[in-house]
């Protein structure tokens, strides 16, 4: 009896050893399914009649290419990709524009990713497909008219005589076309939530755009205060005199806005107003570093944690390409023991920072909000 209670007691353990090494065997399946490799992807969510579209190549070999359309042009990432179950991380070599050092996919299927990383051209959660948009995805149903009297096939009798003679007695028998059915507008997208530019630069595009990209209802556009910037019924913007405005698109019930400011290209050199802000790849998307100058001398620099905020403030200076931020008081999850802040000017509209702190790190790029 003790024998065969040991027997099947041996047959039971190696049955859930069995069953344990098939399901892992199954997971390790599940989590290789997903086949990126010599695959294009392209960024699904603009349809708006752009000719370039943000794509990106996953080599067989590991390698990818990301190229970024954004309102300026298009820049290109290069580097090594790598997949952890869904989730497709690029380790970036070389880098156009911005500081990226990785960058973040969520494979939904071998046919379509999610993006997590916020890029220039391309927001977080954009899908990108193996389905390649050309230019725009609306076109115009071609309407066919039918000629006068039915059929146009040969030897039909339609409307002539045996004569050869149109019958004037048969009325004409074309369809009214089909009215189009109303399409409403469900929302409004743009590439940014706050723009500048200098006095004078005319018909920059602002690329705010109707969601469906076919919808009946008309766009309109307005200024806050059109002697700061003007705007016509295309959504071009015109940049008249320094200050700061707040542009209004309406289509059917929806109502977007976004900020405009117009700068002098000749302020002082020593003064740098404005916010720069960073594209910290270990901050959630959104919650990115920034730091505001203001005309007067004074500075906040925010740091943006996953639990809080933390708030450096005080004054600055700016000496050659430095700008010196002595930190007077902190806030939040700031640190007390930093006591300066320091910034190389690399053009007018980005900034390196040249201080480690907790979520924000040396050589760093912040670019012009």
């Amino acid at each position: 009896m003790k024998k065969r209670f040991v027997i099947l007691f041996v047959l039971l353990s190696f049955f859930l050893v069995l069953s344990a090494c098939t399901k892992k065997e199954e997971e390790k399946e599940e989590k290789a399914a997903y086949d990126l490799g010599g695959k294009t992807y392209y960024n699904t969510v603009d349809k708006y009649g752009h000719e370039d579209h943000s794509k990106i190549w996953f080599g067989k070999d590991g390698s990818f290419v990301l190229n970024d359309s954004y309102t300026d042009g298009t820049y290109e990432v290069s580097g090594k990709w790598a997949l952890d179950e869904n989730v497709c991380s690029l380790d970036v070599e070389s880098t156009g524009k911005g500081s990226f050092t990785k960058i973040l996919f969520e494979v939904m299927n071998n046919d379509t990713l999610k993006l997590k990383t916020s890029l220039e051209g391309s927001k977080a959660d954009d899908m990108f497909s193996t389905t390649e948009i050309k230019g725009s995805d609306v076109k115009p149903k071609e309407e066919t008219t039918p000629a006068p009297g039915g059929s146009d096939k040969e030897g039909s009798s339609g409307d002539k005589d045996p004569s050869g003679k149109e019958d004037s007695s048969k009325s004409d028998t074309t369809p009214a076309p089909e009215a189009k059915a109303d399409i409403p507008c469900t929302g409004i997208t743009s590439l940014y939530h706050n723009y500048w530019s200098y006095a004078n630069e005319k018909n920059w595009d602002l690329e705010i755009r109707p969601i469906p990209a076919d919808t009946t209802d008309k766009m309109t556009f307005s200024s806050s205060d059109e002697s700061v910037v003007k705007i016509d019924d295309q959504g071009r913007a015109t940049a008249v005199g320094i200050g700061n405005a707040v542009i209004t698109a309406k289509c059917g019930k929806i109502k977007y806005t976004v900020n405009y400011e117009v700068r002098d290209k000749d302020a002082p050199k020593n003064v740098i107003v404005g916010t720069f802000q960073s594209k910290n790849p270990n901050s959630a998307p959104g919650y990115e570093p920034f730091v505001v100058f203001d005309k007067s001398g004074k500075f906040v620099f925010t740091e943006n944690f996953y639990a809080g905020l933390g708030d450096f403030a005080g004054t600055y200076t700016i000496e050659d390409d430095r700008i010196y931020c002595t930190v007077n008081s902190v806030a939040g999850l700031a640190l007390d023991s930093v006591k300066e802040i320091v910034f190389k000017i690399v053009d007018e509209n980005t900034l390196k920072l040249k201080t480690e702190l907790t979520m924000s790190y040396n050589s760093e790029l912040f670019y012009r909000k």
